[in-house]
């Protein structure tokens, strides 16, 4: 007994290693990563700075099929016992705006770095280029075999290797025909945090620029989420924090979605029509093009009047219309792009859909197999930017790694 395997490692690689290590002192806890090193995504997050958790841990920052029992898996997961795990290997944190926290000395290779130092402090095993491509289960525990025909055996196994995103990170989605043949099943898989692509003659002119503005996103009529932040306009569609979180809404590839751009957030619709027709009657000769000038890029004007059917450079402000002027204020306050779909899995941060929520207990253990848990990207747990998805990652770790340390005893 006390044989511990953890398939992938990752952020929940390793905080599930090293919660069973600290739980279970006797434990023999092997590590089994696909790559050629332990914890590569985690140098990537937070532009290098590794935003590890938030201060508001809540449901509505997640998707999920199953909103009931993540927020019931969430209520155990609050920000304190994430903290309180890095201090005790050794890493301090700091709060920022939006309550994102970071490592106090801003770097994510610090935190890479003290998580390996306690996998060495606790002598946890770790074998790297080992994909693992079946597992077995038996009264005698599990038997894990890897793409070059090594065997593994251990009394408990948690899988924790990753979704689809990012499979330049090694997250190919080789995890979930093991939790298939382990009895689970799962949603459908989708990227998230992933810029949007959309349909439209005017992106191709405004690659690069960046606005804030108001951003909603539509299915049909029916708005479904909406967020106020820097948007970047590219030949493809859009992109920036707002369009990464929209993104995670985009669940059926069939569907009708469009995004809205609200280019003036602060004002009401009637005073920025009141604003419009201001500059109309001080500068009825002016040129579409520059008429507004000073409160919007040039060419994100242009390109408006361009959606409106109107010539920027041959009309003048004083040529409009009544009707003419509210569709120039209508589309100013609620620029539509149609979202064919989003960028591949190449561009994707996490991965929407995954393993049924139902189908674990509350310690991240199988209610399909005894002695085998589930922690990470590999469950129906997609969080937005902010630290929210390495929040679940660690938590949901150490939740398994603590539980399965106590089953092999």
């Amino acid at each position: 007994m006390n044989r511990l395997l953890i398939i992938g490692g990752g952020a929940a690689g390793m905080a599930a290693a090293i919660r069973a290590a600290q739980t279970n002192p006797e434990a023999h806890i092997t590590i089994l990563e696909g790559l050629d090193r332990v914890g590569k995504k985690i140098l990537a997050t937070g532009n290098g700075r590794c935003n590890l958790t938030n201060a508001y841990i809540t449901p509505e920052h997640y998707h999920s099929q199953d909103p009931a029992r993540l927020e019931q898996l969430l209520s155990r997961m609050d920000t304190q016992h994430t903290l309180a795990f890095f201090q005790s290997i050794g890493l301090y944190c700091t709060e920022e705006d939006m309550g994102r926290i970071y490592p106090y000395c801003k770097q994510a290779a610090m935190v890479l770095d003290i998580l390996l130092l306690a996998l060495q402090r606790y002598h946890i095993h770790v074998v790297c280029n080992c994909r693992v491509t079946d597992i077995t289960a038996s009264k005698k525990g599990f038997m894990v075999t890897a793409e070059n025909g090594t065997t593994y055996r251990g009394d408990a196994v948690i899988l924790t290797a990753g979704g689809r995103a990012a499979p330049k990170q090694g997250t190919s989605g080789t995890s979930y025909p093991l939790a298939v043949k382990m009895g689970h099943r799962y949603a459908r898989l989708y990227p998230c945090l992933v810029p949007l692509q959309c349909r439209s003659n005017v992106l191709k002119g405004l690659k690069g620029i960046r606005v804030t503005c108001h951003t909603a996103l539509y299915r049909g009529k029916q708005k479904l989420s909406e967020e106020l932040g820097e948007i970047q306009l590219t030949d493809y569609g859009l992109s920036g924090i707002p369009a990464l979180q929209l993104s995670c809404w985009i669940d059926n590839k069939d569907a009708d979605y469009t995004a809205r751009l609200d280019l003036f957030p602060d004002w009401s619709y009637d005073d920025l029509r009141s604003l419009i027709q201001q500059r109309i009657r001080e500068f009825p000769n002016e040129p579409l093009e520059t008429f507004l000038l000073g409160l919007i890029h040039k060419k994100i004007l242009y390109a408006v009047c361009k959606t409106c059917s109107l010539e920027p450079l041959s009309r003048t402000a004083g040529s409009l219309s009544r009707q003419e002027t509210d569709l120039l204020v209508s589309t100013l306050k609620g620029w539509k792009f149609p979202v064919t779909g989003t960028l591949s899995w190449d561009h994707a941060q996490v991965t929407g859909g995954g393993v049924f929520l139902q189908e674990i207990n509350d310690d991240f253990s199988s209610r399909r197999q005894p002695g085998f848990y589930l922690a990470g990207e590999i469950l129906d747990a997609a969080g937005d930017c902010g630290g929210y998805n390495l929040h679940w990652a660690w938590c949901s770790g150490m939740a398994a790694g603590e539980s399965a340390a106590q089953w092999i005893q």
